[in-house]
């Protein structure tokens, strides 16, 4: 059996379909890789600016005139700062990128997210400051009006009008404290 072998692998019908085969894989994979380098377009790229510090209408355009698409992945708040430009993105500047490809965009939100107003009565002054700093407020006018617990926030207001704990209000609000003191309209910032 094992002669028979040996001696088809040396005939020559073997070797004719064996070349053919060879010819044919070698053409088959140089179609291939032809047809890929064009539809994938290997060798051109554009080189990605850095997008930060931009407003997302002039992103926009940039993006645009070189052929490439955006989404948006998520807006983050950043007080003081100007909503809708870009403080992220990927890929990165410098990148080399294909005409078509989509560019991922990190914004700043255009309205400060919610926080929970938290429980202030009853706690001390220092301790209110921290809760509302936590919570991504600010402390306003720390008002001291007669009252037996000195240093105990008595009241809280937001807008001049008392405001209930667990009331949503933007992030970054000024709430005034009413703490019990011993002097009328003794205020402290």
């Amino acid at each position: 059996m094992f002669k028979n072998l040996k001696a088809f692998l040396k005939s020559r019908l073997f070797l004719i379909n064996l070349a053919i085969a060879i010819v044919f894989l070698i053409v088959f994979f140089s179609c291939i890789g032809f047809f890929l380098a064009k539809y994938t377009r290997h060798g051109e790229f554009i080189t990605l600016q850095n997008l930060s510090n931009k407003r997302l209408s002039d992103v926009e355009s940039v993006l645009k005139s070189e052929e490439l698409n955006y989404i948006i992945i998520d807006s983050v708040y950043v007080e003081n700062s100007i909503p809708g430009l870009v403080v992220n993105q990927n890929p990165y500047p410098g990148a080399h990128v294909k005409r078509g490809r989509n560019i991922y965009l990190y914004i700043t939100a255009t309205l400060p997210p919610l926080v929970e107003m938290p429980d202030l009565a009853d706690k001390s002054l220092r301790q209110a400051k921290n809760l509302l700093d936590n919570a991504g407020l600010k402390t306003g006018r720390v008002q001291m009006v007669p009252a037996p617990l000195l240093g105990f926030v008595l009241s809280q207001t937001y807008k001049d009008r008392p405001i209930p704990p667990g009331t949503k209000i933007p992030k970054g609000s000024v709430i005034n404290l009413q703490i019990g003191g011993s002097n009328v309209d003794d205020t402290i910032q």
